[in-house]
């Protein structure tokens, strides 16, 4: 036998209260419980849980898109405009470099790196054929010679 109502402590509490969630063997001991305080409390603790949770939810994502948001403040400077990709996109000289496969697995081995930065440094350093790409690439981003 399962849970007795808890209504009138008599029948199997076949059915649960969508309120609050007691179990309850007739529409007689529904309508008896239906609108008690008992239920009105039990309704407002769980919505006070849900929202409660549901708030600690909405803050960490908040969290967690602040802290995307201030990494990519620090990260500004090194992006690409739209008119610098395009230079990179038309230059010829580019694309005969990239054809090279020991110049790409350079550019994949930076890209999967930890610390992309530092491998960055190492990788021009080291291979004269990705320094001279490194070289081509900012001369074809920034024609003028400004800082970049």
């Amino acid at each position: 036998m399962g849970k007795k109502c808890a209504v009138c402590n008599e029948g199997e509490g076949k059915y649960r209260c969508p309120r609050c969630r007691i179990t309850y063997c007739s529409v007689p001991c529904y309508k008896e419980h239906k609108g008690s305080a008992a239920c009105d409390a039990a309704y407002e603790r769980l919505v006070l849980e849900k929202e409660s949770q549901a708030a600690k939810e909405s803050a960490a994502v908040l969290k967690d898109f602040e802290s995307e948001e201030n990494a990519d403040e620090n990260e500004e400077g090194y992006r690409i405009l739209p008119d610098q990709l395009d230079r990179m996109v038309e230059s010829k000289e580019l694309q005969e470099l990239l054809r090279g496969p020991r110049l790409r697995e350079v550019i994949e081995l930076v890209d999967a790196a930890e610390d992309r930065e530092a491998t960055l440094d190492r990788a021009v350093e080291n291979n004269k054929e990705f320094s001279d790409f490194v070289q081509l690439l900012v001369e074809t981003i920034n024609p003028e010679g400004a800082p970049i």
